[in-house]
């Protein structure tokens, strides 16, 4: 598992690898490699998940999960109509080389995805592998990696066409962004697949953005696990969703009361992913 030991304070990434004994996430047990004592502190001290049983319906159709060809098990969300956003560390493996994803799929129920994808491409800045921390086959992500740590997966097969509905990135800037939770208490939704229901979607609904570790990482109280890596922050106005931020780390169980998670802003990143993306993304 990509979970790194903390150094002082360090935040530790949540890919989760699938086990060498397992051939797919749909033959996975979902039995947690963190204990409850430990979830539970990751967890400001509460499950706050629910979930997801109307999968099928937007937004949540839109948020997939991916899968590397070292194992890793990430989630990751549609934005257009051939690429996805997920986090930059998901895609890479130490010492920093590209992990390829190799899988995609999208709408679990009752254990069996409905929508599966196979020729892909892995977007991601290489430089980001020089500063991130290797932590075994996992990753520590440092103020200087945090940044940085965001990778878009493209569709190749133009023929396969999802019937999925993007989610949006928000279009405003940070000082809008900031409006805009300001005006909505600060409440956000996360949503993932979790290492303890790799096959289901979870939410947490209105969990707090409580602050800036940087110009473009948030700090946030959504319950997160391994697998919940690049999983989208969602934030509604006037009855639409826009994705706000990706999950990147979070600090080990025992540094919990001296950090909250952290959350890549999309404002920070909107221009970085135009051009890594070919301009496929409108600016």
């Amino acid at each position: 598992m990509r979970l790194a030991l903390p150094l002082v304070l360090c935040f530790f990434c949540f890919a989760l690898p699938v086990h060498a004994a397992t051939t797919s996430a749909d033959n996975d047990s979902d039995s947690p490699t963190i204990g409850l004592k430990e979830k539970t502190a990751l967890f400001f001290g509460q499950d706050h998940r629910t979930h997801v049983t109307e999968v099928k319906s937007w937004p949540w159709q839109a948020i997939g999960q991916i899968e590397t060809e070292s194992g890793n098990l990430c989630t990751a969300t549609l934005i257009s109509e051939h690429l996805l956003l997920t986090a930059g560390h998901c895609v890479l493996a130490p010492p920093g080389k590209l992990d390829k994803v190799i899988a995609l799929r999208f709408v679990s129920q009752h254990h069996k995805w409905r929508y599966r994808v196979k020729s892909l491409e892995t977007l991601v800045d290489p430089a980001l592998g020089k500063k991130l921390k290797a932590d075994g086959d996992g990753w520590i992500v440092p103020p200087k990696a945090a940044a940085y740590d965001f990778a878009l997966v493209r569709i190749n097969d133009s023929k396969q066409k999802l019937p999925i509905k993007p989610l949006p990135l928000f279009q405003g800037s940070r000082e809008e962004l900031i409006a805009a939770l300001k005006q909505n208490g600060r409440k956000v939704t996360q949503a993932g697949y979790p290492e303890d229901h790799l096959n289901d979607l979870y939410s947490h609904e209105d969990c707090l953005i409580t602050g800036w570790a940087q110009t473009g990482v948030m700090n946030h109280r959504c319950d997160t696990l391994p697998g919940d890596s690049g999983s989208p922050l969602l934030l509604k106005q006037n009855g639409e969703w826009s994705l706000i931020g990706i999950q990147s780390s979070a600090p080990a169980a025992e540094d919990r009361y001296r950090a909250d998670n952290h959350a890549l802003a999309v404002p920070a990143i909107k221009a970085a992913l135009v051009a890594l993306s070919d301009n496929q993304l409108a600016p």
